[in-house]
């Protein structure tokens, strides 16, 4: 029989033989499935290894690790359309599926207002990827929006933290499925939404406001009119510039809600269909105060879970724009974008972008249902070494309280003072 000295020495020699060959490292990693929880950049990388993971999302994971913030791995969650969108949307949806079409530049026609305009899609159709990003700009994003509270935290490559906030409100004049009247205001026939957002802070862009305007024609750019306090005045944008970045954002004006832009002005491939690991739903009305949902600059709330995803390519079509090309994780079963990527003309990746959903629910009075609606996330700009999350306090959808006379230029002047 073996004494204990040898005992000790055959286990070494044994390990030692299990580690080379590998025949126990399978055992302590982690296979991207629900109830492990990530700990460590090795977990990140394994996990990438694996192919469920883009090397960005071990970037911007990564510190949160080090930072002692674990991100646990859920069950998959139901995120089918009907759960989260409002009833009357789907109704619409239902109703029209089969109607919306593409011409041969890629615009959208033959749509009506009838919620998601592509339902389904084979992801053999040569056309997949433009029929989703389609489907992800005509998203139920409420008749009405009104986010009262947001702030964007940003921290330097010097660990300087500077704090982005204010509000943003949102109409639809037409393709509204849930406040009467419904599929159109009657006020224009031209005018799909107005957007307007309002700066608190800093203080050096306390005031600031800025309208957009988002046509019905896809071939009309929008229009962008910014109030500057400084000057008391009210400046109209460049409708073909979309790659500037108000008020310090990491985001420029496409990059918005993670996407934005006119989308028949760009090319859009489905790359490959694959599991991934995504966020999961958060909850909308989870405190900010105490550290309970940002720590040391990073969410606390993040959680990940399994998904059949869709890898989307965009690239444009003209030249000058600020990117080469963007890829997304993008969720068939409700077509919202989870994961972007942002490369510079010379094809380097220069921004990391994720977003993370809550699903509201929705007065009966107002349409029913829920809307799934972006509640946070975190970017990174690699090129300037600015990173940091954003959230939203509350949101709220299908508000009839929200009315058009809110979204005009001297309402944007008001807002601004």
């Amino acid at each position: 029989m073996l004494n204990n000295k040898w005992k000790i020495l055959f286990g070494i020699i044994i390990a030692t033989l299990f580690v080379s060959t590998g025949w126990i490292s399978s055992s302590f990693a982690l296979d991207g499935k629900a109830g492990e929880v990530i700990k460590t950049v090795a977990d990140l990388k394994d996990l990438q290894a694996k192919g469920l993971l883009f090397e960005s999302q071990v970037i911007t994971m990564s510190e949160q690790l080090e930072r002692g913030i674990p991100i646990p791995i859920v069950e998959t969650t139901d995120q089918s359309m009907d759960k989260v969108n409002g009833r009357t949307y789907m109704e619409a949806t239902r109703k029209h599926a089969g109607k919306a079409s593409l011409d041969s530049e890629g615009r959208l026609k033959n749509y009506a207002g009838q919620g998601q305009p592509f339902p389904e899609i084979s992801a053999d159709d040569p056309q997949a990827g433009l029929k989703a990003a389609y489907n992800y700009d005509h998203k139920d994003f409420g008749d009405t929006g009104l986010m009262p509270s947001w702030e964007y935290l940003l921290t330097d490559d010097k660990g300087r933290i500077k704090t982005l906030g204010g509000i943003s409100n949102r109409i639809s004049l037409n393709y509204r499925t849930a406040i009467t009247p419904t599929p159109s205001l009657g006020i224009s026939d031209d005018i799909w939404f107005k957007d307007l957002i309002a700066f608190t802070k800093p203080f050096s862009m306390k005031n600031m406001a800025q309208l957009t305007i988002k046509y019905m024609d896809e071939a009309r750019l929008r229009d962008t009119y910014i109030y500057i306090p400084g000057l008391r005045r009210i400046v109209r944008g460049g409708t073909g510039n979309r790659c500037d970045c108000l008020g310090g954002f990491v985001f420029n004006m496409d990059d918005s809600d993670i996407w934005s832009g006119d989308t028949f002005r760009f090319n859009w491939e489905l790359l490959e269909v694959k599991e991934h690991l995504v966020g999961t739903l958060s909850d909308y009305d989870v405190t900010t105060k105490g550290g309970t949902y940002v720590k040391g600059n990073h969410l606390t709330i993040m959680t990940l879970e399994r998904r059949k995803m869709w890898v989307i390519k965009n690239s444009p079509k003209f030249d000058g724009y600020c990117y080469s090309h963007r890829i997304y994780l993008m969720d068939p079963e409700n077509w919202f974008y989870k994961w972007e990527e942002m490369y510079d003309r010379s094809g380097n990746l220069w921004k990391i972008l994720q977003q993370l959903f809550a699903v509201m629910p929705i007065p009966d009075q107002n349409g029913g249902g829920n809307i799934m609606t972006n509640s946070s996330g975190d970017a990174i700009d690699i090129k300037i070494m600015e990173a940091g999350p954003y959230y939203h306090n509350r949101i709220s959808m299908n508000d009839p309280s929200i009315i058009p006379e809110q979204f005009t230029l001297d309402a944007m002047r008001r807002q601004g003072r």
